[in-house]
């Protein structure tokens, strides 16, 4: 600083260069957290939800989601076993996985994979829905790798889930962006008083599902936008991801029950940052 009170040139030559310096420490050490750590942060989260038409003999049940697995892309078999060993101590009844097992390409591994998923249980069952980056890979295949681990692939039908001489529905949908998802198959023509969960990769339809009797959507698809950021979030979410980005939502006139899981893997960008990959573990209570 000079006698007039203004900084010298060399005073401001270094202090510029600190901050340009910080600056790139700052984003060699975001690059590497976003790359290498939080990638494989998982976030077990705990969900209550609450239903006045739940059967009794449901309540209390838990509901294990995961979804958007994305294999092929910057994440492996390996990768896989290890989310699989942070879902079995979940005490899962019943598990829903919500479509994109595969990123592209299914890979040279793929026994592998079914016999990974084959180690989960659940005494209600295993149920999946297919996504659009299933279709880039091959749904057929990629649905008999599901049904070899014993996941029942739900495309535009139902399923009726007994406990304790009362019933629930699980339907499932094809995928909206490459399928040919039909919600008149999958759901017309039940009970409107029958509780209903419907697993539907995509999230934004569930502007359609509100005209059905479903009282709970499970989704993925928008990685809740791999970048947290925002406005980021929404803008990199994909296309029938942008509305419903994360979370629980609820719709005003509606029963409808909205959860959009943040996924297990990423694609194209194999970061995260402030969207760490998640597990939800939903437990369902019945009101009186």
């Amino acid at each position: 600083m000079n006698n007039n009170g203004r900084m010298s040139r060399r005073a401001f030559l270094k202090q510029s260069g600190l901050a340009i310096g910080g600056l790139i420490l700052a984003g060699i050490g975001t690059s590497v957290h976003s790359f290498f750590i939080e990638r494989f942060w998982y976030d077990i989260r705990q969900v209550k939800l609450e239903f006045p038409n739940l059967p009794a003999a449901f309540s209390g049940m838990r509901i294990v989601q995961f979804s958007d697995i994305h294999l092929d892309h910057y994440f492996d078999n390996d990768r896989l076993a290890a989310v699989i060993e942070r879902l079995k101590p979940l005490g899962a009844d019943l598990i829903c996985f919500t479509g994109d097992l595969f990123d592209v390409n299914i890979g040279s591994d793929s026994e592998r994979t079914a016999s990974l998923l084959a180690t989960l249980e659940a005494p209600l069952g295993k149920w999946a829905c297919l996504g659009n980056h299933d279709y880039w890979a091959g749904p057929s295949p990629v649905t008999r790798i599901l049904e070899k681990a014993a996941f029942r692939v739900l495309n535009n039908t139902s399923q009726a889930i007994r406990r304790g001489g009362e019933t629930i529905r699980i339907a499932g949908i094809d995928d909206w962006l490459k399928g040919t998802p039909n919600l008149d198959l999958a759901i017309g023509g039940q009970p409107s008083s029958e509780f209903t969960l419907l697993l539907a990769h995509e999230p934004d339809i569930a502007d359609l599902t509100q005209r059905y009797p479903v009282d709970l959507q499970f989704s993925g698809h928008s990685h809740g936008g791999q970048i947290s950021l925002p406005v980021i979030a929404s803008l990199a979410a994909p296309p029938k991801g942008k509305k419903y980005v994360a979370g629980l939502y609820e719709f005003p006139g509606s029963s409808l029950k909205l959860y959009t899981n943040r996924g297990i893997g990423t694609t194209i960008i194999p970061i995260r940052l402030f969207c760490r990959p998640e597990i939800t573990v939903f437990t369902l209570i019945r009101t009186a």
